[in-house]
């Protein structure tokens, strides 16, 4: 046991002292979460600022007075778009879409024949896009009204078109909190922690065979399984201080948010919290002994880098899997690492309650996993130990 807890010492203190993974699991785990949280924020707020202008820019408005009637009673304010809009929509000086009215528009419109309204913008223009939105409503509105009227004076009432009216009803329990945008927060966290142990398990191996530190340690009277505990003990315990520090982050990151709608969905309390690390102290755990198991063939620090940046790609591909089940989620999802703990937390984030049985199974897929990555290390070890 003395052994053991030596060794789990070295190891902690060698990965204490490298910068680059100190620098790595600081800012993977405290700057993650808020930059994200602050993008999201910063695109919500482009989105509505559109929707609260309400202002039109427009070319041909003198030829639809209906039209531009009906704009201003909708509380709109109608500006002209310039000659060169095409130009300036492009180099981003106009940051809204232009609606173009032909000369024949009100021509077309009294004789009962369809026309045709065009809205401009250039899609590299964000924030041009943004307004296409709120602007295609308020011509739905129009279109919606004028077939109205038409119908009124041929004597034609309304209500016979509309024998049935469709409400929606949602489902939703009050307690479940919507997360459409904060949907990537998982990954990210899932990332922060493949990172984040990444170079102490590189390190503790790989690096330690190019420093010819490897060798000496092992002439220690300790067998294969102690080696291999100690080791993956050490980065499993970055690996974990990773997660606390993400997970701790979620709380100051919400104070960045200045979007009413996104603050409304991403709510972030200490109960989330512990059901957070619940779910991914586990994976934190087997994903450092994978990550020693892969490092300990490599002859460098270089090639094990290499070897973990691969495995590392394993997340992001597997965390895009649900998008080809749209509804209900297959139940072979529960048994998939990464794939179970991104569904568990984005429950989490929605304020659903957790189904302790899928808790249970990743959980014994994780230790799976970890007991099959450690008996692979410490046979690699024991034979380096006789030879």
């Amino acid at each position: 046991m003395k052994a053991l807890l030596a060794i789990i010492r070295k190891e902690l203190k060698d990965a204490l002292r490298d910068r680059r993974t100190l620098m790595t699991a600081l800012f993977s785990s405290l700057l993650g979460a808020p930059l994200i949280l602050l993008v999201f924020s910063t695109v919500l707020s482009q989105v509505e600022s559109q929707e609260d202008k309400r202002q039109v820019l427009a070319v041909g408005m003198q030829y639809a007075p209906q039209l531009e009637n009906f704009i201003l009673r909708q509380g709109y304010q109608i500006k002209t778009a310039p000659v060169d809009y095409e130009a300036k929509s492009r180099s981003k000086e106009i940051d809204q879409p232009v609606l173009i009215i032909s000369a024949d528009f009100e021509e077309k419109l009294s004789h009962g024949e369809k026309v045709n309204l065009e809205v401009a913008y250039d899609t590299s223009n964000r924030n041009a896009e943004f307004g296409v939105r709120p602007l295609r409503h308020l011509l739905d509105s129009y279109n919606q009204e004028v077939m109205l009227m038409g119908l009124t004076m041929r004597g034609i009432s309304s209500e016979l078109l509309q024998l049935i009216e469709v409400k929606e009803r949602y489902l939703q329990k009050q307690e479940e909190r919507k997360t459409s945008v904060t949907e990537m927060l998982p990954m990210m966290v899932l990332m922060a922690i493949v990172v984040g142990g990444m170079y102490a398990a590189i390190d503790t191996t790989a690096g330690e065979r190019e420093r010819g530190s490897l060798e000496p340690l092992m002439m220690n009277p300790v067998n294969g399984w102690q080696l291999a505990v100690g080791k993956w003990s050490a980065v499993a315990l970055v690996g974990v201080g990773v997660v606390i520090l993400t997970i701790a982050s979620f709380f100051p990151s919400q104070w960045l948010i200045k979007n009413d709608t996104l603050r409304a969905e991403f709510q972030f309390n200490f109960k989330d919290a512990m059901f957070f690390l619940m779910i991914l102290i586990p994976l934190a755990a087997s994903v450092a002994a994978m990550q020693i198991a892969v490092a300990l063939d490599c002859k460098s620090y270089k090639e094990a880098q290499v070897r973990n940046q691969i495995v590392s790609m394993f997340i992001p591909f597997v965390s895009l899997i649900p998008i080809m089940f749209p509804g209900r989620e297959p139940a072979w999802f529960k048994w998939i690492p990464v794939l179970a703990q991104n569904q568990m937390m984005n429950q989490v984030l929605r304020g659903e309650a957790l189904n302790y049985l899928t808790v249970t199974i990743a959980l014994f897929v994780c230790a799976g996993l970890t007991f099959l990555s450690l008996a692979y290390i410490a046979q690699k070890m024991r034979k380096v130990v006789m030879s």
